[in-house]
């Protein structure tokens, strides 16, 4: 364990709480429209698509992160 890893690891954890809390805004953003109409478009068009990415980083996020603590880790953060 070294201290990049760890810095690694704290930085993709912040990463997957941010995406989370953007994700809970576009949620709340989306049923905070007026009409049933306007909450569908915005579903579709907005936060469909940026749950998709915003998932997809963590995901992402989580496997590298874990590939940063397997066996070659300290290699794997060097390079």
């Amino acid at each position: 364990m070294n201290l990049l890893q760890v810095g690694f690891s704290l930085l993709g954890l912040l990463w997957c709480i941010g995406s989370i809390a953007a994700l809970a805004a576009l949620l709340t953003w989306r049923e905070r429209a007026a009409t049933f109409a306007a909450r569908t478009r915005r579903l579709l068009a907005v936060v469909l698509p940026c749950a998709t990415l915003l998932l997809a980083s963590v995901l992402w996020t989580l496997l590298h992160v874990m590939l940063l603590w397997g066996q070659s880790g300290p290699a794997v953060a060097v390079r």
